[in-house]
């Protein structure tokens, strides 16, 4: 318990090692929304440079290339996701009953609330979770350090699990997040009828209670 709470708090840190400048900044938001509506292909470096306000020579003296700044949309928007991850997976005591709900709801929450971006940033997600190598490798940088510390704290809070069957329920719990986070209306089309509205509360309740039950399920 300590061993994750201490290792959650040093990502945070190294989180914080690189800072735009408010030139930069407004590039990447701007930059976050061409990429989420055209994406990575269909967002021209002219484009960007006019959806941000700015020159495109300015564009590439902040970032050289598109991928250099679609690298730094996922970066900074991982590092808010992240960080509230962590500081909420570290307020978890892994020794209490609700300990693993605990921890599913400190996944789910950032990325459904404001650090997480909102529509925008949900289809870039999408994207990330089913990416090419380029995307695969981004993952690998700015999310998984992040996922280790779930599983490590997954695997000491589920009787009958170890890591790799916590890696596992991580995965699934990603996956069920990928389905909602978006908010499409899939689920009103496929019932056939309008689904009540959630907020963020009440949405990551039935996220958690599902990812718990199959997490228990899985170790039974």
């Amino acid at each position: 318990m300590t061993m994750v709470q201490n290792r959650a708090h040093k990502t945070e840190g190294e989180a914080d090692e690189k800072r735009l400048s408010p030139a930069s900044t407004k590039i990447v938001h701007a930059a976050e929304l061409e990429f989420a509506e055209k994406g990575f292909d269909g967002a021209g470096m002219k484009a960007l440079a006019q959806r941000a306000g700015v020159s495109q020579s300015l564009l590439h003296y902040h970032f050289r290339s598109k991928d250099q700044l679609y690298t730094a949309v996922i970066r900074e928007r991982s590092k808010l996701i992240n960080a509230e991850r962590l500081a909420r997976l570290h307020a978890v005591d892994l020794d209490q009953p609700e300990a693993l709900a605990n921890i599913f709801a400190a996944f789910f929450l950032p990325a459904l609330g404001p650090a997480g971006g909102g529509r925008a940033y949900a289809r870039i997600f999408a994207g990330l979770i089913a990416g090419n190598e380029r995307d695969q490798a981004l993952v690998r940088e700015f999310y998984d350090p992040t996922a280790q510390k779930f599983i490590d704290a997954i695997a000491l809070t589920l009787p009958g699990s170890d890591r790799a069957a916590a890696a596992q329920i991580y995965q699934f719990a990603l996956g069920v997040l990928a389905s909602v986070i978006s908010r499409d209306g899939r689920a009103d089309r496929l019932g056939g009828s309008k689904i009540a509205s959630l907020d963020n509360a009440l949405l990551v309740d039935k996220l958690t209670r599902f990812a718990v039950g199959g997490a228990k399920a899985l170790t039974n």
